[in-house]
């Protein structure tokens, strides 16, 4: 029912989603995606990772209704549901607090619950032909993989009441306009262009990357004191790193720096 696949070249991994035709999302892809977030995480020589949908066609469709047929056949349907979602937000919150930058290329459909996959990424790309949608009240659910959150957060209240109590899709452009997706492409680059950003990334120093995403992810969740205070925490590690005299002294040479991540 689906597999997620990884593959390796230099600094930056990628994570692909197979299941044709539709790329479709299953509760075990989900658990391989948890171990592969976890296994990235420990692995310093990896600094950004790509999450996208296998073929040419989409990235991906979002949940395998059918297996909400397993879910209405639950004896205990609350409370097993409320544990299926746990793992699956365990997953996605793996993906907000990793020290790696994880980009999403989108092409094709974009819907549910790999929206809400892509939410919890820190950058997403998306081509001209990607559309989205969030159509869970059209079959009596919310968004349950945490979209009436993170969606919310990228583009506000009102474009999230629109796109979940709608059930409406967006173009792309409508998405860049709204702050769904950061870059849009030309049809059939997205993927390309990801890979590319990731390559770019990876080349930085991992210490300020972690600390840069760590502070502007958490610091939303601060008054402006408090989060100015954790930028000036993370700044002194940074200041005090041996990355940092690399970086300056290869900045001083005019030469390419070579990070080791501490």
């Amino acid at each position: 029912m689906g597999t997620v696949r990884v593959q390796r070249e230099g600094q930056v991994a990628t994570l692909i989603f197979d299941n044709p035709p539709r790329n479709m999302l299953t509760t075990g892809m989900f658990e391989e995606l948890g171990g592969y977030v976890r296994a990235l995480d420990a692995d310093p020589a990896v600094r950004a990772v790509v999450v996208r949908g296998a073929g040419e066609r989409l990235y991906t469709v979002g949940a395998d209704i059918r297996e909400m047929d397993v879910v209405a056949e639950w004896e205990h349907r609350g409370a097993n549901t409320a544990n299926w979602l746990a793992s699956i937000h365990e997953t996605l919150d793996a993906i907000e607090r990793s020290p790696k930058v994880y980009i999403c290329a989108m092409k094709g459909h974009s819907y549910g619950g790999g929206l809400e996959t892509a939410a919890a990424c820190d950058i997403r790309v998306a081509a001209e032909d990607a559309r989205f949608a969030m159509p869970e009240v059209k079959l009596g659910i919310i968004p349950g993989y945490g979209g009436t959150q993170r969606i919310a957060r990228l583009i506000g209240m009102g474009h999230a009441l629109t796109m979940v109590l709608g059930a409406r899709e967006i173009d792309a452009r409508t998405a860049e306009q709204w702050g769904l997706v950061d870059i849009v492409t030309p049809i059939g680059a997205a993927e390309a262009t990801a890979l590319e950003l990731a390559q770019a990334i990876g080349a930085y120093a991992p210490l300020a990357l972690a600390a840069a995403k760590r502070a502007i992810r958490s610091g939303l969740d601060l008054d402006l004191p408090a989060g100015l205070a954790q930028e000036i925490e993370s700044f002194v590690a940074c200041a005090t790193s041996n990355d940092f005299d690399e970086g300056r002294r290869a900045f001083l040479e005019k030469r390419a720096p070579v990070f080791q991540g501490a």
